[in-house]
């Protein structure tokens, strides 16, 4: 079992490309260490959420080695022990914003009634969306990504359009900024679609974002 401190100096090493000998395995030691925890929050949402069947939840699979080396990369003030996205799961549902709200009162009391710590966050950036509930037990955490339909649709199209470095997450190159603008563009049009989801139908609230798609995406 790795202390939070050999934790943290393992963290340092792979973000410095300083390795030892033995360090990626003690990683792959650190994300196994998440087993619990990963297993424990996923009962909880899944009983939570047993009476719905307008969403889908997928569990993922635990953050991967180089994806943790990348983030301890591109966030030099981040310490391994407080990486939120080891372990987790994504919901998608069908509905957009005020479903989303609902959805997230209903998984922040369920984590709280098991002793859990738990935050609510509003995540917004290159036109990325969704609201990530980061919950704690035992010093590890477990993060939910509570998507509405629209959004997924985006981010979705983000994965299809991007390239092996995946750079369209995290803003673009210089080559790739017409495509952020657009993509930009059609986010923003995806969120005042998700304020008016609840009005309509689903199969309506589907049209009107293949409709925003054409139109931002021809232009």
């Amino acid at each position: 079992m790795l202390s939070n401190t050999q934790v943290t100096q393992l963290g340092e090493r792979l973000r410095a490309n300083t390795a030892e000998q033995g360090d990626l395995a003690r990683l792959d030691d650190f994300r196994q260490m998440h087993s619990r925890i990963d297993e424990q929050a996923y009962k909880i949402i899944q009983d939570a959420l047993a009476i719905r069947n307008d969403l889908v939840i997928t569990k993922r699979k635990r953050k991967t080695q180089q994806s943790i080396v990348d983030k301890l990369r591109r966030q030099k003030h981040l310490r391994l022990p407080q990486m939120q996205d080891i372990a987790g799961c994504r919901i998608v549902l069908q509905g957009g914003a005020q479903y989303a709200e609902k959805i997230d009162t209903i998984l922040m009391g369920a984590f709280r009634q098991n002793g859990w710590q738990v935050e609510s966050k509003r995540r917004h950036a290159y036109g990325y969306r969704a609201i990530h509930i980061v919950a704690k037990q035992d010093k590890k955490f477990y993060e939910v990504q509570l998507r509405t339909f629209a959004q997924d649709v985006w981010a979705n199209l983000i994965e299809r359009a991007s390239d092996k470095q995946n750079t369209l997450k995290y803003g673009g190159t210089a080559q790739e900024q017409p495509l952020i603008i657009q993509l930009e563009k059609l986010a923003e049009r995806f969120a005042e679609i998700d304020q008016q989801a609840d009005t309509m139908l689903f199969i309506d609230y589907q049209k009107t974002i293949e409709d925003a798609i054409r139109h931002v995406l021809s232009h």
